[in-house]
């Protein structure tokens, strides 16, 4: 059951950083701005934070609103819960204004679009670097900060907490938890936390996963995938089996004592990549899509692993090969995205 809150808070002033910058310990009195994007080989990378490799770049930005559109496909809308719901959820109501958390909005995109959609609603993009266009509609602010150092800010302040493809980024169990109960925190009575990741594998033709691919010689690959392999490399996995993010979101979920367990619930997209996924009508296009989106990610993932110490060669390597089974032959590839969300007491 949705319980009004008792309180209505003022959201002008996020437009600078605020003190998510900092542990609560350490809050400054004024937060500094973000410093420009760092140089890495070539390309943007944030100031804020070691752990997430992506560049934040234009490049990268291009590439972020292609993703997003091949998952309003998929999803068949901007969240993985039927329409009725989002609009019950932002619906206006007397007293106080409905609002909206995009932790790591990347582009912006999706916060941009949502606010076009719920003018009445309050809409926070919440990212590590500034980004996004000049001039943002009237209901939109975007803020910058790091999830992992506290949102306490933010807090009992948001209807709905949108995080795609941010616990992926996350290293560890337990930093995993500690930003979600962050997120979680970020919730009024009554509202939805929704996560959106990628497994960290491959799928094959009948969706079942696909192990990352062996340099050695005479290594069977035909059952592995190099783009398996490029996660495994990413996020500097040393085991050699796949990893389901949803499932571990769920748990993690479960163990919050401020969600309601009953609420708790799951779906997975599969998109396919280079080919058309069995989908007669928008399959093609989906692949097309899914094909560009993760040739552009390889690559943009290159100056992490040069930083790493990998050597050009050996990640030029890695990227031919994921480009051939990317092109859908002779291996038909999907990538799987998982969707978690549950509403808090």
């Amino acid at each position: 059951m949705y319980r009004e809150p008792t309180t209505v808070k003022d959201f002008t002033n996020l437009n600078p950083p605020i003190a998510a910058f900092y542990q609560v310990d350490e809050m400054p009195q004024n937060p500094v701005a973000p410093k420009p994007l760092r140089d890495l080989h070539g390309r943007g990378m944030n100031t804020l934070s070691e752990v997430y490799q992506l560049p934040a770049d234009p490049v990268e930005f291009n590439r972020l609103d292609l993703q997003h559109r091949i998952w309003l496909k998929l999803m068949e809308g901007p969240v993985p819960f039927s329409d009725e719901t989002l609009d019950d959820l932002l619906r206006g109501r007397e007293g106080y204004q409905p609002a909206l958390l995009d932790l790591g909005r990347g582009s912006g995109i999706w916060s941009i679009e949502m606010a076009q959609k719920f003018p009445h609603a309050k809409i926070v993009g919440f990212d590590l670097v500034e980004s996004g266009p000049a001039a943002l509609p009237n209901n939109c602010t975007f803020s910058t900060g790091d999830l992992t150092r506290g949102l306490q800010p933010l807090y009992e302040q948001f209807n709905l907490v949108h995080l795609r493809l941010v616990m992926l980024h996350i290293k560890g169990i337990e930093a995993k938890k500690a930003a979600l109960k962050e997120a979680v925190g970020c919730l009024r009575p009554g509202g939805i936390i929704v996560i959106l990741d990628y497994d960290e594998c491959f799928l094959d033709e009948d969706k079942q996963p696909l192990r990352p691919a062996k340099d050695d010689i005479d290594a069977d690959n035909s059952e592995r995938s190099w783009g398996t392999r490029f996660w495994r490399e990413v996020f500097e996995r040393t085991d050699d089996g796949d990893v389901t993010e949803g499932e571990h979101i769920r748990s993690c979920l479960a163990e919050d004592v401020r969600i309601d367990k009953g609420s708790i619930q799951h779906e997975i997209f599969y998109m396919p990549i280079g080919w058309d996924g069995g989908d007669p009508i928008e399959g093609a296009e989906i692949g097309k899509m899914g094909f560009i989106n993760f040739w552009d990610l390889a690559r943009a993932i290159k100056p992490a692993l040069l930083a790493r110490g990998i050597s050009s060669e050996i990640i030029d390597d890695w990227t031919s090969k994921a480009d051939q089974e990317l092109s859908g032959t002779p291996k038909k590839l999907f990538a799987a995205i998982r969707g978690t969300w549950a509403r808090r007491l």
